[in-house]
């Protein structure tokens, strides 16, 4: 998709970039510019992911005309959208999943990461979702419903994951299981951004919870192995914010093997959601008032 800029009138800019993924909304009145960057994941149903991050910057102060509010009104909508597709990180507790997509990308025997699924299933605060498998020790089937804990990676409490208590992971040994979730968020981050390396990232995470389950020396076709994904994820894991991740573990007594699959999803930060909502109902309000004023 060619750059797209609104022009000439310098009272507010919508750009579209780098084919879609790149958004700024820059609005002189609030002294406030919206920089939205999306990242887009297509499953294999036809739904579509989005991972929304938003930062401010300042701008200059003039007027809006009445044909850039009109658009402007338009990007607003866009923003509020997102954060209503876009599931808020949740706090510990248990909720309802339903399992209901794969994207396509498979090893020959499973298919891999990024797979689709239900949060709060049947109720009326269900969530679109996108599931990271760090599990192969165990499976799930289309379609399937089951009951599951929640455990936030900035909670520091791990006893309800599979690999993070030593009761149930034989593996985890000495290793910090606060250290060992990081590393696979990491991981999950990846997969933005190496849409050819599904398989290779899928096989890491696998590995980090279950060493040896893959070959670590396994690569796709950018030729990066299983085994320099996992020395890149503990070298960088530390660069991840824990309060963009939940972990998805099935409820009950904890078993190594013969449960459900357990799951990472990355969500936005609450804050960061509430501060989009004050700067777009603000953006809303003030650009109405001077539209009202020049009248």
């Amino acid at each position: 998709m060619p750059q797209a800029v609104v022009k000439p009138s310098p009272t507010m800019t919508l750009e579209c970039l780098l084919s879609e993924n790149h958004c700024r909304v820059t609005c002189p009145v609030l002294q406030l510019t919206l920089l939205v960057t999306m990242t887009y994941d297509d499953m294999l149903f036809g739904s579509r992911i989005a991972y929304t991050n938003f930062s401010v910057a300042a701008a200059m102060s003039i007027s809006v005309n009445t044909e850039n509010w009109m658009k402007l009104l338009r990007a607003i909508w866009v923003l509020v959208a997102l954060m209503i597709v876009t599931p808020l990180a949740q706090a510990d507790g248990t909720t309802k999943m339903e399992f209901t997509g794969v994207n396509g990308a498979n090893n020959g025997v499973y298919y891999v990461s990024p797979y689709t699924g239900i949060m709060n299933y049947g109720t009326s605060n269900a969530q679109t979702v996108v599931l990271f498998c760090d599990d192969i020790n165990n499976e799930v089937s289309m379609n399937q419903v089951w009951n599951a804990n929640v455990t936030g990676l900035a909670s520091g409490n791990f006893s309800k994951t599979r690999y993070g208590n030593g009761s149930v992971n034989p593996n985890l040994g000495g290793m910090n299981p606060q250290t060992l979730y990081e590393e696979a968020a990491w991981l999950v981050t990846q997969f933005a951004s190496h849409s050819g390396d599904y398989v290779s990232l899928q096989y890491a995470l696998w590995d980090l919870m279950t060493p040896g389950a893959e070959p670590t020396n396994f690569a796709n076709a950018d030729g990066t192995t299983v085994a320099q994904w996992l020395a890149l994820a503990a070298a960088n894991y530390g660069q991840i914010n824990p309060a963009s991740f939940i972990i998805i573990t099935n409820t009950g007594t904890l078993t190594y093997k013969g449960q459900v699959q357990e799951f990472i999803v990355q969500t936005p930060e609450p804050a960061t959601a509430v501060l989009l909502l004050i700067g777009v109902v603000s953006m809303f309000l003030l650009i109405r008032r001077s539209q009202q004023q020049s009248a």
